[in-house]
């Protein structure tokens, strides 16, 4: 054991000092939830399989169109007794209108003609991340300024401007190209 870490103070001058590594600038519970919410991602991906994960990104497409031209948002409004502020009913639209083509596509044919085709586990993995940054960009945009300033927690440039959608409405589709094994 005493070998093996002489070795490897060998290659790292510091190896020491690490504990020093809670001194970098802003590391703290922010790059932990980082960290977690990557293993999440990377589980979820793992989990869902590379034929629901194109289905998936599919899904968001069309439940973000569906968000952008539904007309009856102040009729349901008015039904619901106005007691829900606008961006948590368009969110809330957006999402149900998510799960239910997400739901939809898993039992038609789509399924049937992306499930021949073959994806690497890696390209999976960057395709779930921006998927997550697809959705969390769309309900960004959704939400007042000043609320989505407080909630992204200085990610506000990256995730809840309109650039930001847009990148993350694009930027999924070169990846598709490039996942396959």
């Amino acid at each position: 054991m005493i070998k093996l870490l002489d070795i490897i103070r060998s290659f790292l001058p510091n190896f020491d000092n690490l504990s020093a590594i809670s001194s970098i600038s802003n590391f703290g519970p922010g790059w932990l939830f980082g960290i977690l919410a990557t293993v999440a991602i990377s589980l979820f991906s793992l989990s869902i399989g590379r034929t629901r994960a194109v289905i998936s990104l599919l899904s968001i497409y069309v439940a973000f169109v569906i968000d952008r031209i539904f007309p009856y948002f102040k009729e349901v409004d008015k039904i619901i007794g106005g007691s829900v502020e606008e961006y948590w009913l368009r969110i809330g639209a957006f999402l149900a209108s998510y799960a239910i083509v997400f739901f939809v596509f898993n039992f038609s044919f789509i399924r049937k003609k992306l499930s021949s085709s073959e994806y690497s586990l890696f390209g999976i993995m960057i395709l779930s991340v921006l998927q997550l940054g697809f959705i969390g960009s769309i309900m960004f945009n959704m939400f007042p300024r000043p609320l989505a300033l407080e909630w992204s927690f200085g990610f506000y440039n990256y995730i809840a401007t309109s650039t930001a959608l847009f990148f993350w409405t694009i930027a999924p589709l070169p990846i598709l190209l490039f996942i396959r094994k």
